[in-house]
């Protein structure tokens, strides 16, 4: 799979906080302060401890993004090149310092305009995770506000085996939901699940077939009670424009309305796992609409798809709605999935009594036990909205 290369604007914004911060680092040096601790640098050169710890930490930092985040403001650089001069560093110390600072600052105000912005180019440029997760905590607070809905966790998990009927097709166990959906609106209703049965011509699209793991639920509802908060969350289902919709009703709002929805699903000779030249990679996706403070998105394979290569990971924003690029999702950059056994251990899922749960959805679908079953997962603290989450395997010769 190919790397993202930085963006151009990335590159030249990491080379002048390089340039920032080799000046800084010869200024200290200059100064006796090679590799001080901030309490240090804050007494040799008179620093409030802000100020102290914001300068050790910038020259500090070899991740260009975390720089960016304690670079001195100007009050601040001026502040130190006076304690610095007084302290007798040369001239041409401080002067390569107020013009690193001034080419940085310069840089900013051209290419981002504020120092906010500034920092998130680098998450945009894929350079950092830490970064990218504030950003995408404060998209999940904002989100959670404007939307009046969150919830702690959204997972799914795909268990694929040969098909039992339809000699090279694949059979799903499909089990998903909400952990702690909290509305923070009483009127929020929320839709939690939506299948397309036509397309824009009318035509049925979806002729899989579909049971619940949990028969005898009201209009074939695929609810897992013994998995759901109670009392059982009231879920209405409806059909508009060729779509299918599982929508929450209103209900109490906060932690003590928080509700937990698990579904259970069993499809039934729904792909094929033969390779073939349109059928070279097997895709799952995950669609993120819901604020959410994490996603876990798990993918089972049986024994006999040994020709499954490992499960990748593949994310993509929505907020445009693009449509895939020509030739699917494979030219997208992605990475390795996590590998996972089962029974999982304490501590390892998201999802309260994954373990029990993963076991009744097997028992319900007439499946064997997990034994052998190879198991991948794409794991996300604070996934964007709306986004993406794809889960794919090449497909050998079986």
């Amino acid at each position: 799979m190919p790397t993202a290369t930085p963006p151009q604007p990335v590159t030249a914004a990491t080379q002048r906080l390089s340039d920032a911060q080799t000046a800084m680092r010869a200024l200290l040096d200059g100064a006796g302060l090679r590799d001080a601790k901030a309490a240090d640098v804050g007494r040799a050169l008179g620093l409030d401890k802000s100020l102290a710890w914001k300068v050790a930490r910038f020259v500090r930092d070899h991740d260009p993004s975390h720089a960016a985040r304690h670079m001195p403001g100007s009050g601040g650089v001026d502040i130190v090149l006076r304690a610095a001069g007084a302290r007798g560093v040369g001239d041409d110390r401080i002067a390569a310092v107020r013009e690193a600072d001034r080419a940085l600052r310069e840089f900013v105000e051209q290419h981002a305009g504020d120092r906010r912005s500034f920092e998130a180019m680098f998450a945009a440029g894929g350079r950092t995770g830490g970064l990218e997760l504030d950003v995408r905590r404060e998209l999940f607070r904002a989100g959670s506000g404007a939307w009046g809905v969150r919830a702690r966790t959204q997972f799914l998990t795909l268990a694929l085996r040969p098909s039992l009927t339809d000699a090279g097709s694949i059979d799903f166990v499909k089990v998903g939901g909400f952990v702690e959906l909290e509305r923070l609106r009483e009127d929020v209703p929320w839709i939690i699940s939506r299948l397309t049965l036509n397309d824009d011509a009318g035509r049925p699209v979806n002729q899989v077939t579909r049971e619940p793991l949990e028969p005898g639920m009201e209009d074939g509802m695929a609810l897992m009670t013994r998995h759901c908060s109670h009392p059982i969350p009231r879920i209405r289902r409806f059909t508009e424009r060729g779509c299918m919709y599982d929508e929450l009703a209103p209900g109490d709002v906060g932690r003590r309305g928080a509700i937990t929805v698990v579904m259970g699903e069993k499809y039934l000779a729904a792909a094929s796992h033969v390779r073939g030249p349109s059928n070279e990679w097997a895709v799952y996706p995950l669609t993120v609409r819901t604020p959410v403070e994490g996603l876990q998105f798990d993918l089972m394979l049986h024994p006999d798809l040994a020709h499954f290569g490992p499960a990748r990971v593949a994310k993509r924003g929505l907020l445009e709605d693009r449509p895939r690029p020509q030739g699917g999702l494979m030219k997208l950059d992605t990475e390795a999935a996590a590998s996972l056994r089962f029974p999982v251990e304490p501590g390892v899922s998201r999802v309260p009594r994954y373990g029990e749960l993963i076991a009744e959805a097997f028992e319900r679908a007439g499946w064997n036990d997990t034994d052998g079953y190879r198991t991948f997962r794409a794991d996300l603290d604070f996934p964007l909205i709306p986004s993406e989450i794809t889960l794919m395997c090449e497909i050998g010769a079986s």
